[in-house]
């Protein structure tokens, strides 16, 4: 009877210590998951396939790309936020992260803290928003098309992929800053809207920079006449910025980050973080995202977390002092 006690309690020993070092296999040992709350095909999910092939030849497992669509990103973002926190579901976020605050009402809050319910691992790459109007309407500048918008109050509209998106605020928040009036239209996505623009339905849109823009904007389809980041973008170094159009306070860029749930360890993330700044400098995966009109910026953690903030409060006191109607209904 000792013998069968001892004989069990060996084993059950033993069955603990492979239990134990099962668990403490080194991360990762099954396939990442990366979340984007956007459509397959349009610019967040580029940037996502992009990172996770290089992510996933550095870390020697399966990186996914899932799309999960609705709520204007609310559900994917909400989804990503709530996962297991074991390194194993990451989320992709572009700027929009910074506006989904201002768009929801008192009654109707978030499920989630843009920067509370998350770990940043780090930015990817930035890009910004390309102000332009068809070639029809007669202008070549951002100050002549302030000045007709100013002589014809809410006959020069704009079109943009929907209320409180990142393809309505530049255009809303110019509209503040010159103190003239435009009409707003918005679309189903970014798309129909320049559609329109260049056939002259509307007057101008602000979508973001893209390889397909590029070859309408060479082929005259578009005029240029501004772009929304700090600096100019490589890709239209002859377009100026908006702060070098006279509007210093009209700073709105493109941004791209990698995040995963709050409670994260921060062995895992800091592993994560380490193989996004490798790879922000190799030539094979600069060269990839510089081909989908995007700049590869690493983004230390904390300073992501910080410019979410950051976003958050001044998008919000942007549209409270231009007194844009944005709340979803």
């Amino acid at each position: 009877m000792n013998k069968l006690r001892y004989a069990c309690a060996v084993m059950g020993l033993l069955t603990g210590i492979a239990g134990g070092a099962a668990s403490a296999q080194p991360y990762p040992n099954h396939a990442v998951t990366f979340i984007t709350p956007f459509a397959p095909g349009g610019p967040t999910d580029v940037i996502a396939r992009v990172t996770a092939k290089r992510l996933s030849e550095r870390l020697g497992q399966p990186v996914v790309v899932q799309n999960i669509l609705g709520g204007g990103g609310v559900i994917g973002t909400e989804q990503a936020a709530n996962a297991k926190p074991d390194g194993y579901t990451l989320y992709l976020a572009v700027n929009s992260l910074a506006i989904y605050p201002s768009v929801r009402a008192p009654d109707n809050p978030l499920p989630f803290d843009p920067v509370k319910s998350f770990k940043a691992i780090g930015g990817i790459a930035t890009s910004a928003h390309v102000i332009v109007v068809g070639p029809d309407l007669g202008v070549k500048t951002l100050a002549e098309l302030v000045d007709m918008a100013r002589k014809n109050p809410e006959k020069i509209s704009f079109g943009s992929a929907g209320v409180g998106g990142t393809t309505h605020l530049p255009m809303a928040f110019l509209a503040h800053s010159a103190g003239i009036q435009m009409l707003h239209v918005p679309y189903k996505g970014a798309a129909p809207a320049l559609t329109d623009t260049m056939a002259g339905r509307v007057s101008v849109a602000s979508p973001g920079y893209s390889g397909t823009l590029h070859a309408q904007i060479q082929e005259r389809k578009l005029i240029p006449l501004a772009v929304t980041s700090a600096k100019r973008l490589p890709f239209l170094p002859n377009v100026p910025t908006m702060v070098e159009s006279g509007y210093p306070d009209l700073v709105f860029p493109i941004w791209y980050a990698l995040f995963a749930p709050r409670d994260t360890p921060d062995e895992i993330a800091n592993r994560l973080s380490s193989e996004l700044q490798a790879m922000s400098k190799e030539p094979e995966f600069v060269e990839m995202l510089y081909k989908q009109g995007n700049i590869a910026e690493y983004v230390a953690p904390a300073d992501v977390s910080a410019m979410v903030a950051r976003d958050v409060q001044s998008i919000s006191n942007r549209i409270k002092a231009a007194k844009l109607d944005v709340i979803e209904r």
